[in-house]
């Protein structure tokens, strides 16, 4: 088994430096198109198998220099399994319905839904996984923040501005607070339910750190993602963690964390990272608009970002997802660009 990813995550001095791209399972891929012109995108996420097919799609692919498969699901699980409907709008992306308009709508949420029934797909879902690839790379488990989940819930699907979601914490602090607190403990137990299903190393996605002001951010959302850290590390100590909150202007808060990993995005300096993250390994962080200049520009500018982070304590990614657009030939050479590093 390809453990690197592993002991880096641990903080562990190792050989090389491990890389896998977030998105890596996804629409860029002809195979992933095979499956989905067959399955709607939710049935997917529901069938373990066809789950599975999807997560192990890229290691196929890029064996043996991938170094992690991510499952294949959706962070919008989490608001379905609280009474909200999501459907896959083709061409407009997830939809939640009904959207939080106001706090009479509360009561109509399930804030204590039982994970394990209403999203032990996922978990099945690795544990297919995990028979697929054979063990011989990690698959890495996940969840939404309670912020971007948040945002997706209280706008109803994405957004340009997120300006409903971001007046919600001023207009309505303490219902805010509520929901954000409810979408923790869900979160808690969600990622443990997916350690108990084989994931060893799971990512919080905040996509939306950056929409906030910091001190806004500090305040109402810092404390969940700590918490959900504590929390997990607290039942399942042998686990590493994975932050993300993307765009996050102040990361100081994260280093005293229980998480092992933090993630950056490409406006996120490498230098300014590291001075306010000293205990923790990185990952990230390269701006996934370079995959379209070519095999050149790629391998320069993940040469770069290397030189930039460092070799220790340090997993390569992209700054944020694959797109749609994108060919496996680029996947295939940023892969390559950190192996020949």
């Amino acid at each position: 088994m390809n453990n690197l990813i592993l002991r880096t995550a641990r903080g562990e001095s190792t050989e090389a430096i491990p890389v896998w791209i977030m998105r890596q399972a996804g629409r860029y891929l002809p195979e992933f198109h095979t499956v989905r012109s067959k399955h709607e995108f939710l049935d997917v996420c529901k069938s373990p198998s066809l789950s599975a097919e999807l997560t192990v799609q890229p290691y196929r692919r890029f064996a043996p220099q991938l170094d992690a498969c991510i499952v294949f699901s959706d962070i919008l699980t989490i608001p379905a399994a609280m009474g909200q409907t999501l459907t896959m709008v083709k061409g407009d992306g997830p939809k939640l319905f009904p959207r939080l308009e106001s706090p009479s709508q509360i009561p109509d949420l399930i804030l204590k839904p039982n994970v394990r029934e209403s999203l032990g797909y996922v978990g099945d879902a690795i544990k297919e996984s995990m028979k697929l690839v054979e063990n011989a790379v990690p698959v890495i488990g996940f969840s939404g923040a309670p912020w971007t989940l948040f945002t997706y819930m209280v706008e109803g699907g994405g957004s340009r501005s997120w300006t409903d979601s971001r007046s919600w914490l001023y207009k309505h602090p303490e219902e805010s607070r509520k929901i954000l607190t409810a979408i923790t403990d869900i979160i808690i137990e969600y990622l443990v339910m997916q350690i108990d299903s084989g994931a060893e190393l799971l990512q919080v996605f905040d996509t939306n750190a950056g929409e906030l002001p910091p001190a806004v951010y500090e305040e109402f959302i810092v404390p969940d993602l700590l918490r959900i850290a504590d929390e997990v590390k607290s039942q399942r100590p042998h686990v590493s963690l994975i932050c993300f909150p993307k765009d996050c202007t102040n990361l100081k808060p994260f280093n005293e964390s229980a998480y092992d990993v933090i993630s950056v995005s490409w406006k996120t300096d490498a230098a300014k990272a590291r001075a306010e993250l000293p205990s923790k390994v990185l990952q990230g962080n390269m701006d996934p608009a370079v995959m379209y200049a070519g095999d050149a520009v790629i391998r320069k500018t993940v040469h770069e970002m290397i030189a930039r982070f460092g070799r220790e304590k340090y997993i390569a990614n992209l700054g944020h997802g694959m797109m749609p657009d994108m060919k496996p030939e680029m996947a295939q050479s940023f892969i390559n660009a950190v192996k020949s590093a």
